[in-house]
């Protein structure tokens, strides 16, 4: 908008990627957005946006106005036998809305970003585990155990946040420890002050089976566990008996045995807790994942993967998941509001609530962009760790739809 003025605004909360910084600031102009001062890459390419027109509503292609595509859209799911509500990349009012959605025209709801937290679901299921919070971890936490690559290549801003110049608890002489990929530049300039070491392994799920062991006084058969000889892992067990509180996280996500990753961290963490403190944290919390989850526990009784039929619902991680439902369904609502996440490839009919940036190979039957939580709207998102939930301001007016009021639109008619 020409001659608008720029006003700077801080303190602003980010809901991307679960960390929940929120110390950002922007300069706004107009409607356009940029982002300042410290930021991590993932921010401040979500958050920047361009004073320009919105993307229409479309059918088929065709431009449409916002009520042509909510009716066309209402139709496809009063005719569907199948639905699947998926990507579910929305704040909390959306997701609550899209439960309304599935309990009214059924269907099957899941989350883009669930694999992850159905790994470690299933781990939790066998096992149970004690686990921790970002702020413990930041406060607390004197040895970090980093099983799989360095998370900070998605979570920019992880180190920075567990370990700031002066934490409220934890003593000097604090240590992070990379069981797999060794730390980036970006990891190691946020680690700067801090012990760091790196372990690489072949086989990490056989390396923490083995320093269980090591740290519950058994010694495992053999010399090398995951490519890692028991003297080294006898002094890293060592290490964790000795430290105040010890923390293991992973990203179940990227790990193909993420399960298993998570059950043996479980197992190592529960051996600690015998004589010392320590707990899991997981990572996760991508476009409200964790909030979209909680509100379908608190709604239905389950989590993700859930399949609305009726007045009833049914839940298998297995079953429910988008890949396999994508087999079954004749529909598919995509929302993804957060980033321009494309859908997965589909043959049938499709429903876009979308970014308004997202590139999709093939042109929806209903295109509705709609804002972004945090920029566009006001909304609620929770934290990785599940505990806190987080409110998002809106940054500039608002000319396209919430999901929830397009969601809204789309049910009532």
């Amino acid at each position: 908008m020409a001659g608008a003025a720029s006003e700077t605004i801080h303190d602003v909360v980010c809901g991307f990627c679960g960390l929940g910084c929120d110390d950002l600031s922007v300069e706004v102009e107009g409607r356009a957005i940029r982002p300042t001062g410290s930021i991590c890459p993932e921010a401040a390419r979500l958050l920047r946006r361009l004073d320009v027109a919105d993307r229409p509503a479309s059918i088929a292609g065709a431009p449409a106005s916002f009520e042509e595509a909510a009716a066309v859209a209402r139709h496809l799911l009063a005719e569907a036998r199948s639905p699947l509500i998926g990507g579910l990349g929305t704040d909390m009012a959306g997701a609550g809305a899209l439960v309304d959605l599935a309990v009214r025209f059924g269907g099957v709801l899941d989350h883009y970003a669930s694999e992850g937290l159905f790994r470690n679901y299933a781990a939790a299921q066998r096992t149970g585990w004690l686990s921790t919070t970002l702020a413990e971890a930041r406060n607390h936490c004197d040895l970090l155990l980093v099983v799989g690559d360095d998370p900070a290549a998605t979570w920019g801003r992880l180190f920075e946040r567990l370990y700031p110049e002066a934490p409220l608890f934890a003593t000097a002489g604090r240590k992070v420890i990379f069981l797999g990929g060794a730390p980036g530049e970006k990891a190691k300039a946020q680690l700067s002050g801090v012990d760091v070491v790196h372990l690489a392994t072949d086989d990490a799920v056989a390396a923490l089976e083995a320093l269980s062991s090591l740290v519950a006084g058994r010694t495992p058969p053999g010399g090398s566990f995951g490519g890692i000889d028991c003297e080294t892992l006898a002094s890293l067990a060592g290490e964790l008996r000795a430290s105040a509180y010890a923390v293991v996280t992973w990203n179940a996500g990227t790990l193909d045995d993420g399960d298993l990753v998570a059950e043996r961290a479980t197992g190592l963490v529960d051996a600690l807790n015998v004589t010392t403190r320590a707990g899991v944290f997981p990572l996760g919390g991508r476009d409200n994942i964790i909030g979209v989850n909680q509100l379908m526990l608190w709604r239905l009784g389950y989590p993700l993967r859930t399949a609305v039929r009726g007045q009833a619902s049914a839940h298998d991680g297995a079953l429910y998941s988008t890949a396999s439902a994508l087999a079954d369904a004749d529909l598919l609502v995509w929302v993804s509001a957060f980033r321009p996440e494309p859908p997965p490839a589909f043959a049938g009919r499709v429903i876009a609530l979308a970014h308004p940036d997202t590139v999709f190979d093939k042109e929806p039957d209903v295109l509705i962009p709609v804002g972004t939580p945090g920029v566009d709207h006001a909304g609620t998102v929770f934290r990785m760790d599940s505990i806190v939930s987080l409110p998002l301001g809106a940054l500039r007016v608002a000319t396209l739809p919430s999901v929830a009021e397009a969601v809204r639109r789309i049910a009532e008619g």
